[in-house]
């Protein structure tokens, strides 16, 4: 039995413990409080997952259904620590969320308000908080704070498993410029298609929460996959949110016109080659370019990718950093933009693509989306110019009757006395083998598309580098061009097209121009001379073949002339698109890139 002395010490220790106790818990609720808010009331129990808390709040009722609804709630029950900022009901449109795809609700709403990891609001928090749905919102304050914006009406109900905030509204979904590319705002849905038609979800095991291993195959209570999508690989990261892009998006009339226009210019079949071009050649080898899986296949795929090859450019790098003041409203004259396959849009013709175009801002860049036209110029990206260096061994096919060597010259040992520049500061001098012969000398014209280009070759004086030659011994080659080019069926012809020129000679008594055909040329010996050779239409597209057709000059001096040099200097070749030559003819300051 116990005494009643020791009943007394006994109460009197077990009171003292109780006080203890009580000053324990007390002191571990205030120690809570301070680690997240001081001074905030706290409701919910800290002991209950977040789910629990959230059911367990009327207010939060129109959220938990959503969740619920999207397949989110056993993420919120489990043991993976999270951050919920759940609006209360009746800040959002709960009616059109609960009619929404599940998949739409899960990446564009439950998701855009769950964060992995605890968030509380305790003192200065400015902090940029990626969201499951991998979408970067900023969580901000002092005393009162906001989530993206949206003011937090009760910040950190503490959760077994992370913390919950509840906030006055819904926050904001903002699609980055993948998701963007569909017709809910603009009629896009032809570039649209064919870049989701690439779409591909990955699981990216190390985000997801693993659960039980069913018949041998582990599952997940919470499974995170990743968009990936092949395009967006090889052109532009426009699916990532870390990521800041401009994209210029045709209409649906935008794109049709363009890919009309491209796919003209590459026009597939199989066909026939010389592989050593040279009229000099007995019974030549023709090699067979046999297309697959299918010349159709080539043309679609190679028009595609044309297609979006001028549409992405880096706003973090060169002058692409002004495409965000385009977006702004402002316009700031562009030095050029760089595409994100390195390929350079200059002054002009950058400001004519954006001029038409509305800006619209996105999570990771910018949309730059067009109207009736993708005022893109054609020679840009679809068709541009093809230049052979004569001087480079990969482009001069043979040689004959005579022998070539490569010559160098710059600034430096130009002579100054002869006028223009020699492009790549080399050329290609072609000596004859005899005082008497007429050199022959054979290029490949490699990358040719299926379109109308005109000709031109640059001639270079005898005294390039040398100023003490005379004048009067300074001579004009007169050569005569041909093309060897496939036919529409791809078989070769016997003997390569000759070239010729039409040229205004004068005007009659009405003012009609009288012409005169010209299947000679000759170039002005007195400076580094571009001569134009006329108009040549290729029925058949080459570029990324093995094959292709050749361009061949052969020197006209009559025995005995004296007038014409022999030796024949050339410093390269150009194919010009024809709407380009037409343009640079109405627009002489123009600058032309080669």
């Amino acid at each position: 039995m116990i005494s009643k002395m020791n009943m007394k010490k006994v109460s009197l220790r077990f009171g003292m413990v109780s006080l203890l106790l009580i000053s324990l818990i007390l002191t571990s609720c205030k120690e809570w409080d301070e680690h997240y808010d001081a001074g905030s009331a706290v409701e919910g129990s800290a002991t209950a997952t977040i789910w629990e808390n959230i059911t367990a709040n009327s207010n939060l009722s129109q959220f938990a259904a959503l969740v619920q609804k999207a397949g989110y709630a056993e993420l919120l029950k489990s043991t993976q620590t999270v951050t919920v900022w759940a609006p209360l009901n009746d800040t959002f449109d709960y009616e059109a969320l609960m009619n929404e795809s599940n998949e739409t609700l899960r990446k564009e709403f439950v998701q855009n308000h769950i964060a992995r990891n605890n968030y509380p609001a305790s003192g200065r928090v400015e902090t940029s908080i990626s969201m499951l749905n991998l979408k970067h919102l900023v969580f901000e304050g002092n005393g009162n704070y906001t989530m993206d914006g949206i003011a937090v009406a009760q910040p950190n109900v503490a959760s077994l498993n992370g913390v919950l905030h509840t906030i006055n509204g819904k926050l904001q979904f903002r699609s980055n410029i993948l998701e963007s590319l569909n017709n809910k705002d603009f009629p896009i849905d032809s570039i649209s298609d064919f870049v989701h038609s690439y779409d591909v979800l990955r699981l990216n095991e190390s985000k997801s929460t693993p659960g039980p291993v069913v018949d041998g195959q582990l599952t997940y209570l919470d499974s995170v996959f990743d968009d990936y999508n092949l395009l967006c690989q090889n052109y532009a990261y426009i699916n990532r949110e870390d990521s800041n892009y401009s994209m210029v998006v045709p209409s649906n009339e935008a794109w049709t016109k363009a890919m009309d226009y491209i796919k003209k210019c590459y026009n597939y079949v199989d066909f026939s080659y010389f592989d050593k071009p040279s009229s000099k050649t007995t019974n030549p080898t023709q090699e067979r370019v046999k297309l697959s899986p299918s010349p159709e296949y080539w043309n679609d795929s190679i028009s595609h990718d044309k297609m979006l090859t001028g549409l992405f450019y880096n706003n973090n790098l060169f002058d692409n950093k002004k495409l965000m003041k385009w977006a702004e409203g402002e316009q700031p004259q562009i030095d050029s933009l760089m595409t994100t396959w390195y390929d350079r849009i200059y002054t002009e013709d950058a400001e004519q693509m954006l001029k038409a175009t509305t800006p619209v801002k996105k999570s990771n860049g910018v949309m730059f989306v067009t109207g009736d036209s993708l005022h893109l110029q054609p020679w840009l990206f679809w068709n541009p110019i093809i230049n052979v260096e004569a001087e480079f061994g990969s482009n001069l096919a043979a040689v004959e009757n005579g022998s070539d060597r490569t010559e160098r010259v710059n600034a430096e040992t130009q002579n100054p006395l002869v006028p223009g520049s020699v492009s790549n500061e080399g050329y290609v001098t072609v000596s004859p083998n005899t005082n008497m012969s007429n050199v022959e000398l054979n290029f490949y014209l490699r990358g040719a598309r299926s379109t109308t280009y005109v000709l031109y070759g640059v001639f270079v004086p005898a005294n390039i580098t040398n100023r003490f030659i005379p004048q009067e011994d300074i001579k004009p080659n007169q050569v005569q061009v041909q093309i060897g080019m496939n036919r529409a069926n791809g078989s070769l012809p016997a003997n390569p097209t000759t070239l010729t020129r039409t040229d205004t000679i004068g005007y009659d008594e009405q003012g009609k121009p009288i012409t005169k055909t010209v299947n000679l040329f000759t170039n002005d010996p007195s400076k580094v001379d571009t001569v134009c050779f006329g108009e040549i239409t290729f029925p058949i597209c080459y570029y990324g073949m093995a094959g292709s057709p050749y361009l061949r000059v052969l020197s006209r001096v009559p025995v005995g002339n004296t007038e014409f040099d022999r030796t024949v200097r050339i410093d390269r070749f150009f194919l010009l698109p024809k709407e380009l030559d037409a343009y640079m003819k109405q627009h002489p300051d123009y600058k032309v890139h080669y």
